[in-house]
């Protein structure tokens, strides 16, 4: 219940805040590739847990690597930020 009452106070934000974050920056080299980032992107933006409808992609090359990419219907909101277990995401300044 605590993660969807984080999620919709991050909805329900005014878009002039959302436009006034700064950028997410993405360490690929610490994902994990656990998509707990596109999980919590796709139930704040759509209402379901699926990594496929979530505004931030996780792409594969080989067994390790990993590339973090944003569509461009991302907002830089920071939920995905807030809820990466293992620093591969921040946002730009230090907050989440």
């Amino acid at each position: 219940m605590k993660f969807q009452r984080e999620l919709r106070n991050i909805q329900v934000e005014k878009e002039e805040e959302v436009k006034k974050r700064k950028r997410i920056i993405a360490h690929s080299e610490k994902c994990s590739g656990c998509s707990a980032c596109q999980l919590a992107c796709s139930l704040l933006f759509t209402g379901t847990f699926n990594p496929l409808e979530a505004y931030i992609r996780i792409n594969w090359s080989g067994d390790l690597d990993r590339h973090i990419s944003f569509t461009d219907e991302c907002t830089s909101c920071g939920v995905c930020v807030r809820y990466c277990n293992y620093g591969a995401l921040e946002l730009e300044g230090g907050k989440s």
